[in-house]
């Protein structure tokens, strides 16, 4: 059977008003709670009045269920209709539905006109096309329907299955929704931008699930686009997720090198006519806004494909959809909500910050749902958001929860739960708080729904982030105030990237977000401690470590991720054009850096980045000359894909200045690696540079055959036509009546 809770009650009573008009092929208009004596819906035949009534009770007993339908029949003796229906999605037993046709056989023919849940669902098979009309119910079938056929990818995905899962209920489909299937139909691609808390990560989950229930294997994409060129898979239909992909707060980190690039390149071919790949990327208007100061791939790609959609403040109709949906699939009290139902909504969706984020913890467990005066306290909340954390944070958590708080702070978007666990006794421990394995897990009972979220990720580790920006804003502006704090954090960081987390949020960059100025004077205040901290954990491991197997055996391991000094290198220097710091330290963490070449160990991106880095810094020239020459040594020595000979021969060409057709053994040497790539099942990656590099050497018969496969393009698929969903005349949602009418279902 369907999962008719995705639906708040009305939806599913414009789901029924549509099944009853296509089965007796006739209008069936539906009416608001209250507004005309409980009718929900009805319609007229040459026999007389036929009247439906709805009960949605996903979460009640049958006994409630029966106890309502006797409070409708007086309202039916005065209608005295031809003939009564009563439709639930409450799935019901013989019994159960000859109980129901007792209370109101005076106006139905047999037990047959009481529908449940089953009966509900076998109405929608008759007429498959109305489903495609509720696109919410729809989604849930055909993602239940793929998880259950694709195991392996299920097992992958299960986070993110989860939150798509939670966020479904309370998504009110807007025009947004049908503008962004527009766009990723069009384009292949779709970059949401909007202010914080309208809404887009909700959006690009509604656009996933609609992929999924048509065979997409869905991939997100965490840490930088190389994850989703590392997954192409050429046959499967795929579509990537990459959320918060310029930054969660501001745009402090520029794009790694060549991630622009990559980013653009694998537009580029998603882009192309029968691609059978969709990208879905999301970022805050001003962070996008800044990057495209910097990065004029991303504003001449758009320009040409038109694929940015910006989501807007939402209408009043919206509006008051989305807060109906979030209190319908709420625990709200029921006083709470015969307040709202009283006039208590307008004050709320007439609020100049109102937003979907601010409408979520409103309706949460954190928030207080149940005492009188529930719509004060959420029209306070929107006049200071800022207060939506202090009061959680102060008055119910312990210290030992609020260090949790504020560790996280100091990881960059999620935490492995072993690593915030240590960097967090760490911190107890500074401050002489007392915390235990107990204690601790106890705190992320404590914060989880609120102040964090807890998941698994594709390897089924637990990873705990904030539970949203918002909650990491709060967390940064309470260290940055508290100088103890600030000194305990730096002094007990177990990790030299909690360091470098704690400066880019200080130090920000963003022509829009100038950082945290409070922040940095905090840091600037402890600058010695912070200099000591940094050299005590230069070495140590990285937060970012990856999972690697052992050959072709079932066995894996974790190791550092492969630009752990690199990165480290870069933030010394970054380190001391701000203060100034001791030249030991930049010595010592260089020489790091030349062992970790001369091992052929690192990042190439990361390494020719930070070469760079170095030329520009006032180094000694014995150290930079050393750092040169170990990078050249390891770059020559592997040359086993694309990418490789691409940082090589740029190395070449742009650190040393040597022309590249001034070399014909190297020439003759890429050659017969390109004749053994192209003869590969799917020699596609990176091949534009290739072409450039054949060029460059002057191997035009290669550069032929590099275009020749270049021309070649995915199989098509099928034309895909995105299901229209049932749009709705705003005029009359955005009435006053029709919102009282709404609201006065809570009421009752």
């Amino acid at each position: 059977m369907r999962d008719f809770s995705v639906l708040s009650d009305v939806e599913f009573e414009e789901l029924v008003g549509d099944l009853l008009g296509a089965e007796h092929n006739t209008l069936v208009e539906r009416f608001a709670a209250g507004a005309d004596g409980g009718i929900d819906l009805r319609w007229t035949t040459p026999e007389g009045l036929h009247i439906a009534q709805c009960k949605h009770y996903h979460r009640s007993s049958f006994a409630q269920l029966l106890t309502s339908a006797k409070k409708e029949v007086q309202k039916v003796q005065k209608l005295e209709p031809v003939r009564y229906l009563f439709i639930t999605t409450f799935d019901l037993s013989v019994s159960q539905k000859a109980r129901i046709y007792d209370v109101f056989k005076s106006w139905m023919k047999a037990p047959d006109d009481v529908l449940g849940g089953r009966d509900v669902d076998a109405l929608i098979t008759k007429h498959s096309g109305i489903e495609h009309r509720h696109a919410k119910l729809w989604i849930t079938t055909g993602m239940q329907i793929f998880w259950a056929t694709h195991a392996d990818i299920a097992h992958r995905s299960e986070a993110l299955r989860q939150r798509i899962e939670k966020s479904m209920p309370r998504y009110v489909v807007s025009p947004g929704y049908q503008s962004a299937r527009d766009v990723l139909a069009t384009h292949n691609v779709c970059l949401i931008s909007g202010p914080p808390g309208i809404g887009k990560t909700a959006l690009a989950q509604m656009l996933l699930a609609e992929h999924i229930t048509m065979g997409y294997e869905p991939i997100e994409v965490s840490a930088d686009i190389n994850e989703a060129w590392t997954s192409l898979r050429r046959d499967t239909p795929q579509i990537f997720f990459y959320d918060d992909f310029l930054g969660e707060i501001t745009f402090a980190e520029r794009l790694p090198k060549n991630e622009d690039r990559r980013l653009s390149d694998i537009i580029e071919k998603f882009s192309a006519p029968g691609s059978n790949k969709k990208l879905i990327l999301a970022t805050r208007e001003y962070i996008l806004r800044d990057a495209k100061l910097n990065y004029e791939r991303l504003s001449s790609l758009d320009s040409r494909y038109h694929f940015v959609l910006e989501l807007k403040a939402y209408n009043k109709a919206d509006k008051a959809q989305i807060l109906y949906n979030h209190l319908w699939h709420s625990d709200v009290g029921r006083e709470c909500l015969r307040e709202i139902a009283r006039g208590g909504y307008k004050q709320i969706i007439t609020h100049r910050s109102y937003n979907p984020r601010l409408i979520e913890y409103c309706t949460g467990k954190a928030f207080d749902t149940e005492s009188p005066g529930y719509p004060k306290r959420f029209k306070d909340t929107l006049d200071h958001p800022e207060t939506i954390w202090k009061v959680a944070f102060e008055k119910h958590l312990t210290l030992e929860q609020q260090l949790l708080v504020n560790t996280l702070c100091t990881f960059s978007r999620s935490a492995h739960l072993e690593r915030l666990q240590e960097a967090h006794a760490a911190l107890c421990d500074t401050l002489s708080v007392v915390s235990t394995e107990s204690s601790f897990r106890e705190a992320l009972d404590v914060l989880e729904g609120t102040f964090i979220s807890i998941h698994k990720d594709a390897k089924h580790t637990t990873v705990i982030r904030h539970f949203n920006p918002s909650v990491t804003e709060f967390s940064l502006k309470r260290i940055a105030t508290d100088r103890r704090i600030t000194t305990a954090v730096v002094r007990s960081a177990p990790f030299f990237e909690q360091l470098s987390e704690l400066f880019s949020y200080g130090r920000g960059g963003s022509l829009i977000r100038r950082g945290n100025t409070s922040l940095m004077a905090t840091l600037t205040r402890n600058k010695a401690d912070f200099q000591r901290a940094m050299a005590r954990t230069l070495d140590s491991r990285s937060l970012n470590q990856i999972e690697v197997q052992l050959g072709n055996t079932s066995t894996t391991f974790m190791i550092d991720s492969p630009d752990r000094l690199e990165r480290r290198v870069r933030f010394c220097l970054e380190v001391d054009l701000k203060w100034g710091i001791d030249s030991t330290l930049i010595r010592e963490a260089v020489n790091l850096l030349i062992l970790h070449w001369r091992t052929n160990v690192g990042d190439k991106p990361a390494a020719e980045q930070t070469l760079q880095a170095l030329r520009e810094h006032p180094i000694e020239e014995d150290l930079l000359n050393a750092a040169h020459d170990a990078l050249h040594a390891a770059l020559e020595s592997n040359l086993k894909d694309t990418d490789d000979w691409y940082y090589y021969t740029s190395h070449l060409s742009e650190y040393d200045g040597i022309p590249l057709d001034s070399l014909p053994d190297l020439a003759s040497q890429f050659k017969v690696f390109m004749d053994r790539h192209l003869l590969q099942e799917d020699p596609t990656y990176n091949l534009d540079e290739m072409k450039s590099l054949a060029d460059t050497f002057g191997l035009d018969g290669l550069s032929e055959r590099i275009e020749e496969v270049l021309q070649e393009n995915y199989e098509p698929d099928d034309e895909y036509e995105p299901s229209g969903s049932r749009v709705h005349d705003d005029d009359e949602r955005g009435s006053d009546e029709y919102i009282a009418d709404l609201f006065d279902r809570l009421g009752e």
